[in-house]
C-alpha cells in the first residue's frame, strides 16, 4: 500500500506532489519540520489531496509520470533553501491555476502511466519494494581555473590538500587555513 499526495505550504504558492509508503501525515510532519528548521516556525504544510494505491510500484510510476508532465511544462520549482534535505525539494510545482490544474495532471498520470510511460532517468533504479531510488550524484571536482572563487568556499581540509600539492602558493590571494581560535 502506498499513498500519492499533494501538499501546500502556507508561505509558498507551490504544491508538493509525492508518494509515501507510510502515512501522508507522517510525511507532512517530516517535511514541515525540515522546512521550519531552516526558515522558521511560521511555515505550515497542509495535505490537500490523498489517493491510496494498492501497489507501491504502481504508485511510484504514476507519481513519476505526473512529475514528468509537470517538468515538461516548466512548472517545477525547487525549494530555495540551502540546507533542507528531507523536504522533497525537487517535487514542488507552481501551477498558475492551482490545485484544480494539478488534479488534471494527476488524471493524465493515472491514464497514461502504463500505456505511455515517462522515460526514467538513467541514474534511477526501481527497488524490489516498488520504490524508485534516485542514486546520489557524484561530487564535482573543484575547477582550479576559478581558484579564487573556490578558495573562498573551500573547507580547511581542501585548502590543506591544495597547499600540500603547491596549487595555492602563488595565487596572490590572502587566505588562512589556521583555525580561528587563538593560542
Amino acid at each position: 500500500m502506498a499513498t500519492l499526495y499533494i501538499m501546500k505550504c502556507n508561505k509558498k504558492q507551490s504544491y508538493k506532489l509525492g508518494m509515501t509508503a507510510t502515512s501522508a501525515e507522517n510525511r507532512r510532519q517530516s517535511i514541515q519540520n525540515s522546512i521550519r528548521r531552516e526558515f522558521g516556525n511560521e511555515y505550515l504544510v497542509n495535505v490537500c489531496y490523498v489517493k491510496e494505491i494498492e501497489n507501491t510500484l504502481m504508485c511510484s510510476l504514476i507519481e513519476w509520470q505526473i512529475q514528468h508532465y509537470l517538468q515538461l511544462k516548466g512548472y517545477q520549482r525547487k525549494w530555495n533553501g540551502l540546507t533542507v534535505k528531507s523536504n522533497g525539494s525537487s517535487e514542488w510545482f507552481y501551477l498558475p491555476k492551482g490545485i484544480k490544474q494539478l488534479k488534471k495532471y494527476i488524471a493524465l498520470g493515472f491514464k497514461y502511466w502504463e500505456s505511455n510511460p515517462a522515460p526514467m532517468p538513467k541514474d534511477w533504479e526501481i527497488l524490489k519494494n516498488g520504490k524508485i531510488f534516485k542514486k546520489p550524484k557524484k561530487a564535482k571536482t573543484p575547477d582550479f581555473e576559478k581558484l579564487d572563487v573556490f578558495l573562498k568556499t573551500a573547507t580547511k581540509e581542501e585548502l590543506r590538500q591544495l597547499d600540500i600539492e603547491g596549487k595555492i602558493g602563488d595565487t596572490g590571494l590572502k587566505h588562512s587555513i589556521r583555525s580561528e581560535t587563538k593560542h
